[in-house]
């Protein structure tokens, strides 16, 4: 057989490979056509803050979009640890696409101080957050079980606060990074306030690692006026 002929049947191997791989059919699966499994029923109930409060936002699903997701509150189990240490890159602008879904509601792991061995969910309501990595890498998208990401809302003079400030941890011995490949979403719950000034909200992630920010759409809201940054 002659080389060139090699080369276009390694050629063609590639490309099959490639395109069996692939799925275009769950590429183009809506936010809206995927159908959130949760397995609590507990009552949710709206929460108010009268002061700046720690951003406690965890991966519920990391994966491969689907028609059906099953999202897990036990949020060690649900992050893709990143054991083998490998430097995946850190997300800039335009590789990440974050979209906060007001049409449904979901609830919100247990925070950090409330740990249970058991999955539970707490009971505030919290609308769906879909993340896509629509890079063409691996990205290392967060640290132990939490994403960089905060709530920011319009201050009376339009201009962008948060209201949220992100979780840190006084030691980081035995924090590992997580990932989320190309192409895969997280899902994760955005905390809905109650209060009496109704304005803008969106989220803002910021990777200090590389010194980007990446912002949701914008949505309605409402939020106690105590919560911004004096």
């Amino acid at each position: 057989m002659k080389i060139t002929q090699i080369l276009v049947l390694i050629f063609l191997f590639i490309c099959f490979s490639n395109c069996k791989n692939k799925n275009p059919e769950n590429d183009k699966i809506e936010y809206s056509e995927i159908e959130i499994k949760d397995k609590f029923t507990n009552k949710l109930k709206l929460d108010y803050a009268d002061k700046l409060t720690v951003a406690e936002i965890c991966p519920l699903y990391i994966g491969k979009i689907s028609k059906e997701v099953k999202i897990s509150y036990q949020n060690y189990k649900t992050v893709e640890k990143n054991k083998a240490l490998k430097k995946y890159k850190f997300p800039i602008q335009n590789s990440l696409e974050i979209f906060i879904d007001t049409t449904r509601i979901i609830g919100i792991p247990m925070g950090l101080y409330e740990y249970s061995k058991t999955e539970k969910r707490n009971d505030k309501i919290a609308n769906p957050i879909f993340i896509k990595n629509i890079s063409n890498d691996t990205l290392t998208i967060g640290y132990a079980e939490y994403l960089p990401i905060i709530i920011e809302a319009k201050n009376r003079n339009g201009e962008w606060q948060p209201i949220q400030e992100r979780m840190r941890f006084e030691c980081g011995n035995g924090i590992v990074d997580f990932y989320c490949p190309p192409n895969n979403i997280v899902i994760c719950a955005m905390q809905k306030y109650g209060g009496n000034f109704k304005t803008k909200l969106r989220l803002k992630y910021e990777s200090f690692a590389s010194k980007s920010s990446i912002f949701s759409n914008e949505i309605n809201g409402e939020i106690n006026e105590k919560q911004f940054v004096k």
